[in-house]
């Protein structure tokens, strides 16, 4: 698969990982936007590890199947850095003293 083509699934993807993530977890959400931004950074980011850790997993070619594991593993990178991202703003912002 093009390198940027994987680039291009993978923001795409992980922007809608992102996106859905927020909606599914409101209490430790970063707001709509920063969730999209970081999901889209998280889907690519696992779509390229995935493209250049896994290749017999991805498919050395534009396949159905290379396609769908490009969007899967990007959703899912997406929904876990926006994830792992929100918690962390949690832990770090300061607490009410009420």
């Amino acid at each position: 698969m093009d390198t940027s083509f994987v680039l291009l699934i993978g923001a795409i993807a992980g922007a809608v990982g992102g996106w859905i993530t927020s909606g599914m977890l409101k209490s430790i959400s970063l707001g709509k936007t920063a969730d999209t931004i970081v999901g889209l950074v998280g889907g690519v980011i696992a779509g390229y590890w995935l493209h250049a850790m896994l290749p017999t997993f991805v498919g050395s070619d534009k396949s159905l199947g290379a396609t769908v594991s490009q969007v899967v593993g990007a959703l899912v990178g997406g929904g876990i850095l926006t994830a792992i991202c929100a918690l962390v703003k949690d832990l770090v912002s300061p607490k009410s003293a009420s």
